[in-house]
């Protein structure tokens, strides 16, 4: 019902009504240049963007509850879902600007993965990304503190006390921080994918035709070329 009314008030006045976004907490530091292009596009639209676990996402787009979402498209990839890849992810090692790793461009994952670590919990689909990486080189991960937020995470590492592994685009936000340093993770160099993923169904509602339509020309991969970096 509310697609339809959507789909008969954009016929009229343009789309209106509210974008319903799921978004995990890897993913948030891309989703305004999502939501920007949208926001150009459809002016009298709003945009309601809610922080959720993969899993929740795809339970959201079963139920009509959202219109999309962005996610990983490779680890644990959703089903009933159409998905349009916009990035890939790395990750690096992100520390306090006086921890003795801040001046090196790179580290091996083995010599993080022993630093005192902060992670996400074991519920979010990026903790258990690095937790395939370090069985897949034999070590284990030991985490004395866990969050479901990166806002949890970068208060611990401003604190001093704690190193991270977070995604390369995590800079794009905190990087104006001059107490944190982020330092590329090697042996191996990992990457996943990152995408908008939309409900399969045919014909698509009025909302996700018109967020699909905000992904083409899009150059996520340009826009965070470099953020990571130490200095």
């Amino acid at each position: 019902y509310d697609s339809l009314r959507d789909d008969l008030t954009g016929l009229r006045q343009g789309l209106s009504g509210t974008l319903r976004l799921g978004v995990i907490p890897a993913a948030m530091p891309s989703v305004a240049f999502l939501s920007a292009r949208f926001a150009s596009a459809h002016p009298a639209a709003g945009i309601a963007i809610q922080s959720l676990t993969s899993r929740a996402i795809q339970r959201g787009l079963g139920a009509f509850e959202l219109d999309g979402g962005l996610t990983y498209l490779e680890n644990e990839p959703l089903e009933h879902v159409r998905r349009v890849p916009l990035y890939r992810e790395r990750y690096v090692f992100l520390t306090h600007r006086g921890h003795p790793m801040a001046r090196r461009r790179q580290i091996t994952w083995a010599q993080a993965l022993v630093e005192r670590l902060c992670l996400l919990s074991e519920d979010m689909q990026n903790r258990r990304i690095l937790n395939n990486i370090a069985a897949s080189i034999g070590v284990p991960i030991t985490a004395p503190v866990v969050s479901n937020s990166f806002l949890g995470v970068c208060a611990h590492i401003r604190h001093g006390a704690w190193s991270s592994i977070v995604p390369h685009t995590f800079f794009h936000v905190f990087g104006g921080n001059p107490d944190l340093v982020a330092v590329d993770l090697v042996e191996p160099v990992h990457t996943q994918a990152i995408g908008l993923v939309l409900s399969d169904r045919d014909p698509p509602s009025p909302m996700a035709s018109a967020l699909l339509a905000c992904t083409r020309e899009a150059d996520f991969e340009t826009v965070f070329t470099g953020v990571g970096l130490s200095e």
